[in-house]
């Protein structure tokens, strides 16, 4: 009483061990283990020890430790000596009774007791003469109560007048148990207990937890950030980033893969393939329009100009990226103000660019400005593209910008205008701001006009320098890095003009070749002919001449009174077929017998060498207009086969391009608006078209494109190189998190040293400190995850705001699988910070962790 405050240091040894004993007995155990129980205690203490061991013996396994003897065999019933590790006496406390001699003498031993001296008569006295003959030594006869109650007492004979006597132990019985038999009280501390426990250590470090909860919240944010693009979800960020913009459709483009290998003196030693641009047809066209609906259409990449007197501001932009034609049921038709193109020098253009050519003004055919001050006054007016007037027949809808842009109107500038800059550009490039109407034929034409359909591509390529030889030598190279190939390569749908009509397929010796390099070579020969004295046969020369450079040109050169400035009227298919007709006429009547001169390029050194070879050109064929600017030779296969055989030989380095695309005559279009209604079933769609990166038979796939498309190919690139860098960067900082909570733990263990010392005293299994310190950690880990969720949602959707200014994509997509992955590692996180540290305090003895304070 009076010291349950008093630390266990201030604290006297003998007050110590009458704790350690209350705690002991505190739990009523069946075996009670005391090693010199009385070893530190007073005299009248130690006796009351022993005494209340005693007493709880009735009903209990005592076993005491002790060097006093005398206590031994006082409070001891069997006594088991030892010296130096080994037994030398097992003896166990048994009654000798009393033997009577006469009525009121008996004998004990070497004891003699006399029960009532006053009534003693003559048989008595000679029984204490005998008793006392037989000993040699000094004998005390008393009659004190006293002296007879410690006699008593010290020679341990009981009331009843038996005497304690300890005798060797024998015939001890033994008893093999089985778990079963035993029934021990199992040591339990409760959950709730342990939780609270573990909490109420938090209030005595107040700063140490603030610092530790934000610490670990930090790590763990940035874990939980870079664990997104860890396990960065393509297909999430691809919905999340398409489905929250304001894109009213979706863009598509066709691709072909080239193989293109490189060799060393005639052996392969590496090769990689490469994506080239193809161009739809119109049948793919309505093929599409019966998966995606009647509102998809197609357009050609235009990059063109328009007219504008001034841009006041960035918002201002007088470009069409591309032209297109609709059906007349594309719901686009329902938004037009005015008409669509009927004719074909009619277009139609966005309400953007309608607001363009308001604000901005433009000029007319003479160079005078042109204003507007409405829609309706830019209609049946000219425009002028790429050096051709189109008449506004009408005005579509393509949706209103985001009220932000606003700011770009004036001249401003800055960091900030710059970035609103670039999103305005992806949202007018990604929308239909930038689109154009023309009808299907103007279409066509404007894209054959400026090399806009399909794209330049090698087919089973060799590399040769080939120079128009027709009257005589010719200096090379003329078409460096032109191309030869084998007929068959020769596309099925090539229109092929045969100087001999009789022959069908070249020879030995002869060969097809392009176009534009026939007329090239015919345009020459006539050019020789008109030297000399002029004369009617030179003036039809002349013509022969005029027609090939117009048809090397694509239509006729005539010069605009209005404009003052030369401009090209384009052939039409019937006006280019008269032309060829007349040339072809022109050169069986000339006799004349045009020949190629090809000799082998080297693109390394950008030189010819090796043989000159002579092919007589048989014909030529029409290049369509997805490359009709290819220069190449057809000759037979196997005379094709064997130059390159010769010419490789002689090159130290060289490449080939393959590829199983082959353009259509009818190729036209370069891109196919598709409609986007933002339900999850289009997104899949369209996710379908990006995530398939596999190329058809023919070496060619569909995907989308635009400037958001781009920028989540580059994201997914980037996440995909960087993963693991990431995956270290969030162990590490899990690491760091790991030994904030580990420092935080050891400190609340060193404050709880006495408490684990006495749990385990009265008690508590290691596995009960665990769950202690466990709640303690545990809440830490609770806090940290609810902090760390509620920042990173918050981080996430800030960044993903930030980049979508620069780039467009959603990169950041805090979902599901982050919060498993985060609450998991700050899990780990607590135990593995939290065992190491408690392990060791759960292995202590209960004394040493009291001791240790």
């Amino acid at each position: 009483a009076g010291y349950a405050k008093r630390k266990p240091n201030t604290l006297s040894g003998g007050q110590k061990q009458r704790i350690a004993i209350a705690r002991a007995l505190i739990k009523n155990p069946e075996i009670i283990m005391a090693d010199e129980p009385s070893g530190a205690l007073d005299s009248a203490t130690g006796k009351q020890v022993f005494e209340t061991l005693k007493k709880l013996s009735k009903d209990k396994l005592v076993i005491v430790v002790s060097h006093d003897r005398d206590f031994a065999e006082q409070y001891g019933d069997r006594i088991i000596e030892l010296k130096d590790g080994k037994v030398i006496s097992d003896v166990s406390k048994g009654g000798e009774k009393q033997q009577p001699l006469t009525e009121n003498i008996a004998s004990m031993g070497n004891i003699l007791c006399i029960r009532n001296g006053s009534s003693l008569d003559e048989t008595d006295f000679q029984e204490i003469k005998r008793f006392l003959k037989q000993t040699d030594t000094d004998v005390i006869i008393t009659s004190g109560e006293k002296e007879v109650a410690n006699f008593k007492k010290s020679n341990r004979i009981t009331e009843s007048g038996e005497r304690e006597v300890f005798r060797k132990t024998e015939n001890v019985k033994t008893k093999d148990y089985k778990p079963e038999d035993s029934k021990f009280i199992r040591s339990v501390l409760p959950l709730r207990h342990a939780i609270k426990i573990g909490c109420s250590g938090l209030k005595s470090k107040p700063v140490r937890l603030f610092f530790t909860v934000i610490l670990c919240t930090a790590a763990f944010v940035l874990f939980g950030l870079l664990s997104t693009l860890s396990f960065y979800d393509s297909k999430a960020t691809f919905k999340e980033t398409i489905q929250n913009s304001t894109h009213q459709v979706m863009r598509i483009a066709k691709e072909y893969e080239m193989t293109t290998r490189f060799f060393e003196k005639g052996e392969e030693r590496s090769s990689h393939k490469s994506a080239w641009t193809a161009a739809f047809t119109p049948s793919e066209i309505e093929e599409l329009k019966g998966v995606y609906g009647k509102d998809t259409f197609s357009g050609v990449l235009a990059m063109a100009n328009y007219n504008v007197r001034t841009t006041p501001g960035a918002y201002w932009i007088n470009r069409i990226d591309f032209l297109a034609n609709m059906s007349a049921d594309n719901a686009l038709q329902q938004t037009i103000n005015g008409t669509y193109p009927k004719k074909d020098n009619e277009i139609c253009i966005s309400s953007y660019m309608a607001d363009v050519l308001i604000h901005c003004q433009t000029y007319d055919a003479k160079g005078n400005t042109v204003t507007f001050d409405s829609a309706d006054a830019i209609l049946g007016k000219s425009i002028q593209i790429r050096g051709k007037d189109y008449t506004v027949a009408g005005i579509f809808d393509s949706g209103a910008l985001s009220p932000e842009f606003e700011a770009l109107k004036t001249d401003a500038a800055g960091t900030e205008i710059r970035k609103l800059t670039q999103s305005l550009e992806a949202a007018l490039s990604d929308g239909l701001h930038l689109v154009a109407f023309l009808t299907e034929s103007s279409l066509k034409q404007f894209a054959t006009e400026n090399y806009l359909i399909g794209s330049y591509h090698y087919s089973n390529y060799q590399s040769a320098a080939i120079g128009p030889n027709v009257n005589g030598d010719v200096q090379l190279p003329d078409h460096a890095n032109a191309t030869y190939a084998g007929i068959s390569q020769l596309p099925s749908d090539a229109k092929v003009h045969m100087l001999d009509t009789q022959k069908t397929t070249p020879a030995a010796g002869e060969t097809l070749i392009s176009d534009a390099l026939f007329y090239e070579m015919i345009a020459r020969a006539y050019e020789d002919k008109q030297k000399g004295e002029w004369t009617p046969a030179m003036e039809a020369y002349s013509r022969i001449t005029s027609l090939c450079y117009e048809l090397m040109s694509g239509g006729q050169w005539r010069h605009d009174e209005d404009s003052k400035e030369d401009m090209l009227v384009p052939f039409t298919d019937a006006q280019k077929a008269a032309h060829i007709k007349t040339i072809l006429q022109a050169v069986a009547r000339d006799r004349i017998r045009p020949v190629v001169t090809m000799q082998l390029f080297d693109n390394q050194t950008s030189s010819v060498i090796g043989d000159r070879q002579d092919l007589k050109v048989i014909g030529f064929c029409e290049n369509s207009a997805a490359n009709r600017h290819e220069i190449k030779a057809y000759l037979e296969d196997a005379a094709a086969s064997a130059l390159w055989e010769t010419q490789s030989q002689q090159l130290e380095f060289y490449e080939t391009y393959t590829t199983k695309y082959v353009a259509s005559a009818d190729s036209l279009y370069t891109d196919v608006f598709l409609p986007y209604d933002h339900s999850d079933a289009q997104t899949d769609a369209y996710w379908s078209l990006y995530a398939d990166k596999d190329y058809r038979e023919d070496d060619t796939r569909l995907k989308p494109t635009g400037t958001f498309i781009n920028s989540l190919e580059m994201v997914d690139y980037t996440v995909k190189d960087m993963s693991k860098i990431f995956l270290y960067i969030g162990l590490v900082l899990a690491v760091f998190a790991a030994l904030l909570f580990s420092n935080f733990i050891s400190v609340s263990i060193s404050q709880k040293k006495r408490d684990i010392g006495i749990l385990r005293a009265v008690g508590a299994k290691s596995s009960d400190v665990f769950k202690i310190f466990f709640s303690e950690s545990a809440c830490i880990a609770i806090l940290c995850i609810a902090l760390s969720m509620a920042a990173c949602m918050v981080g996430c959707n800030f960044i993903n705001a930030s980049l979508a200014e620069n780039i467009g994509a959603s990169l950041f997509v805090f979902g599901l699988p982050s919060i498993a992955i985060l609450i998991g590692i700050a899990a780990i996180t607590a135990i593995v910070a939290t065992f190491l540290p408690v392990y060791t305090a759960a292995r202590k003895k209960p004394i040493d962790s009291i001791r240790s304070l």
